[in-house]
């Protein structure tokens, strides 16, 4: 009876450890889905800051070929400027010329017949100068819009690195975020590793203790004369045998003793 109390209270240990297994294995089936899921999320966070990137410094190039556009355009502006300085320096010359040399511009009427008079030489000057002033006014006008567009590109063009900043800060915290996740995942998966070798060695021990059990169970039948009628698979019940077998066992083993010290008791000489 005490056996079987035993064997009973080993069934229930064994079904315990059994559940509390299978409760760690849920667990970290649970846990790995979610280090899986986790895993999808932040590669995704990871591509779209990426692309975000990338847009910025597309719009950052695009901004600084935009300044060297205006800038040669400016260039191009202020050579035109000059060379109109120039016709009107030489235009100047010829209307102090005319003016000194009356006769002189009256033979340039004479010659050249679209100026009446020396006074249309004059309003030609008058309207050189007044487009001189119309394209320095527009120079200045468009000299101004460059120096703010330049502003603006460089103000623009500061923002941008700035985020560019942020976003490379922001990228390395996350690649720190994934190192310490991959370590995390690294240390369950060993733990996990751990744990299914131990759930194997014991299997393997459990599978020896069975057949253990079998063996001994058949010797015993094999030797009693029994019939070896119990499943392979059902060691409970060859364990009740090999139970019955050993308290038989004993039974007889303290016979013997108590014959033999019977045995020794009688064969003593009897004291004088």
């Amino acid at each position: 009876m005490e056996a079987e109390e035993k064997l009973a209270l080993k069934r229930q240990e064994e079904a315990q450890n059994r559940a509390a297994m299978d409760v760690k294995w849920d667990e970290l089936r649970t846990k790995e889905l979610l280090l899986k899921e986790s895993f999808i999320s932040f590669n995704k966070f990871i591509r779209e800051n990426q692309e975000k990137r990338d847009r910025a410094e597309r719009k950052m190039a695009d901004d600084e070929e935009a300044l060297e556009r205006k800038t040669r355009e400016t260039q191009a502006m202020r050579m035109r400027v000059q060379e109109m300085e120039h016709v009107k320096m030489m235009m100047e010359k010829q209307v102090q010329d005319y003016t000194i040399y009356e006769e002189y511009l009256m033979a340039v009427v004479h010659k050249y017949p679209e100026f009446k008079q020396p006074l249309d030489v004059l309003n030609r000057y008058e309207a050189l100068a007044a487009a001189k002033f119309t394209l320095a006014d527009r120079q200045e006008h468009d000299l101004e819009m460059l120096e703010n567009a330049r502003q603006e590109i460089a103000s623009l063009t500061e923002e941008k690195k700035l985020f560019i900043m942020g976003l490379n800060n922001k990228l390395a915290n996350l690649r720190w975020e994934y190192d310490q996740v991959r370590n995390r995942v690294i240390k369950w998966e060993l733990a996990l590793h751990r744990l299914k070798e131990t759930a194997a060695a014991r299997h393997v021990e459990l599978c020896h203790v069975k057949s253990a059990i079998y063996s001994l169970y058949v010797k015993i039948c094999k030797q009693k004369g029994m019939s070896i009628d119990v499943k392979t698979s059902d060691f409970e019940q060859q364990l009740v045998v090999i139970m019955r077998a050993l308290l038989e066992l004993k039974k007889i083993y303290r016979i013997a003793q108590k014959r033999s010290r019977e045995k020794d008791a009688a064969s003593m000489p009897p004291s004088t």
